[in-house]
């Protein structure tokens, strides 16, 4: 769902079909905390039906730098 297409109103119930199909039955396998996502608009996903926020990898490699 690249850009803001997931987010528009009429597609809603696209977005999360395909939510369902792809980043939700991952994410069961570990908690979001955990998951690190490349893209914005998946990280933007992933928050909008989870309620939890995701890293960027590069995140994450700041966190063991510091």
């Amino acid at each position: 769902m690249a850009g803001t297409f997931g987010h528009e109103s009429d597609k809603l119930q696209m977005s999360k079909d395909i939510y369902g199909l792809s980043w939700a039955p991952n994410l069961d396998k570990l908690p979001t905390e955990r998951c690190l996502v490349t893209g914005y608009s998946c990280r933007s996903q992933v928050k909008r039906f989870e309620q939890a926020p995701t890293k960027h990898p590069l995140q994450a490699v700041l966190q063991l730098l510091d």
